[in-house]
């Protein structure tokens, strides 16, 4: 069964909530549902890389896939845009309010796992557990392909987006789609050998269609926050998952962020890549039912 809801927020912002659920949930004794699983997706990202993955798991309990402000079925959200980790994740809250939905793990998949942070920071009476599929806490671009020189060029690309944005609009949504970056993608960013290229084309066509300067807007976003500070304090169960053939988020930067937060499982593909959940979607379901199973 899928469920398909709209959220409007306070501001006038409009996103798309999908709910998978192959049956009811089984309480516990209490009359407990377990709790759902809650993605929160990469920037760019509309739920591509969980086509295969997310019903393996709504057999066993609830999963919520919200969609971005300007991503996917949400559409552009009104100006001035609000694109902070923390907005994303309170709309991520007010949209398990919608569903009601009291408890939840959070799944945060490349940026996603900043957003699940900041969750995790506003809204911690909500959260069983957290998971990262190949998701920093912080600051991607300062270890994006093992240098922290797109860090420094990201100014340049805001200032482009804003100057020559009809320009930018356009050469963005020729390339993106093409059969150069497509064979590009499948050469050099994914394992081609495990990755369903219809995903990946999902990918590309997702990326194609969001307004590029609210994407270099989020990715500016995304470079500033650092949530660092929180794995310390996390007290829920965690679960985090590298690829080892990841160019974007280095494994030795997600092992130490694993260790960084108390009890925290570490596991490591060792030819995944970061489109982890799209090149693994059956050994990452069974990680998964295993490490929810107990959550309560």
């Amino acid at each position: 069964m899928v469920e398909r809801r709209w959220l409007v927020r306070d501001d006038g912002a409009k996103l798309f909530v999908r709910v998978l659920q192959s049956r009811a949930p089984q309480a516990d004794a209490s009359g407990t549902e377990p709790p759902a699983l809650l993605i929160l997706d990469g920037i760019g990202c509309a739920g591509w890389a969980f086509r295969r993955l997310a019903p393996k798991i709504a057999v066993d309990r609830r999963v919520v896939l919200m969609h971005y402000r300007g991503h996917g079925k949400s559409p552009n959200p009104p100006k001035p845009w609000r694109l902070g980790m923390h907005v994303l994740a309170d709309d991520a809250a007010a949209a398990c309010e919608l569903l009601g939905i009291e408890r939840v793990a959070v799944l945060g998949f490349s940026m996603g796992f900043q957003v699940a942070l900041e969750f995790y920071r506003r809204h911690r009476a909500r959260v069983a557990g957290l998971v990262s599929l190949a998701g920093p806490p912080g600051q991607p671009l300062d270890s994006f392909r093992g240098t922290d020189v797109f860090g420094f060029a990201l100014p340049a690309v805001v200032a482009t987006t804003k100057i020559a944005e009809r320009w930018t609009t356009r050469v963005w949504r020729s390339v993106l789609p093409s059969r150069l970056s497509f064979d590009i993608g499948m050469r050099w960013e994914v394992n081609r050998d495990r990755i369903d290229s219809r995903d990946f084309e999902l990918y590309l066509s997702g990326m194609a269609a969001m307004n590029p300067r609210l994407f270099v807007a989020m990715l500016e976003q995304a470079h500033r926050h650092c949530g660092d500070d929180i794995l310390p304090q996390v007290r829920v169960p965690a679960l985090v998952v590298a690829g080892a053939r990841d160019a974007f988020v280095p494994v030795n930067r997600l092992r130490a962020m694993a260790y960084a937060m108390p009890g925290a499982r570490w596991e490591v593909l060792d030819e995944g890549t970061h489109a982890l959940p799209a090149e693994y979607p059956d050994e990452i379901a069974v990680r998964l039912r295993d490490f929810l199973k107990p959550l309560t």
